[in-house]
């Protein structure tokens, strides 16, 4: 079984990489699949985000205070300037200097 499920969402997996290079982009969803699909790149940016900034070994939860400090301040740029490159480069200046 376990198998199985490994193997269908490869499959699955392939089938969404390979949409983008297929030329299946004009694929209209209902507008009821739709309202939900724009929150799953912000879902799964957030959750490697915040997998990388904090982890658990089982016992004890895990993080650098550098990073939960770069983040922090990313967040404040991305809040005041709404702009991507900012947020990027803030956050990196400050792993850097840190």
């Amino acid at each position: 079984m376990i198998w199985f499920v490994m193997i269908l969402i490869g499959f699955i997996n392939f089938i969404f990489r390979i949409s983008m290079f297929s030329g299946i982009r004009n694929i209209h969803l209902p507008l009821s699949l739709n309202r939900y699909v724009v929150y799953v790149p912000t879902s799964v940016l957030s959750a490697i985000i915040a997998s990388s900034l904090i982890s658990f070994n089982g016992q004890e939860v895990l993080y650098e205070a550098e990073k939960l400090v770069a983040a922090s301040i990313a967040v404040i740029f991305a809040y005041l300037t709404k702009s991507v490159s900012a947020t990027l480069v803030a956050g990196l200046i400050t792993i850097w200097i840190m």
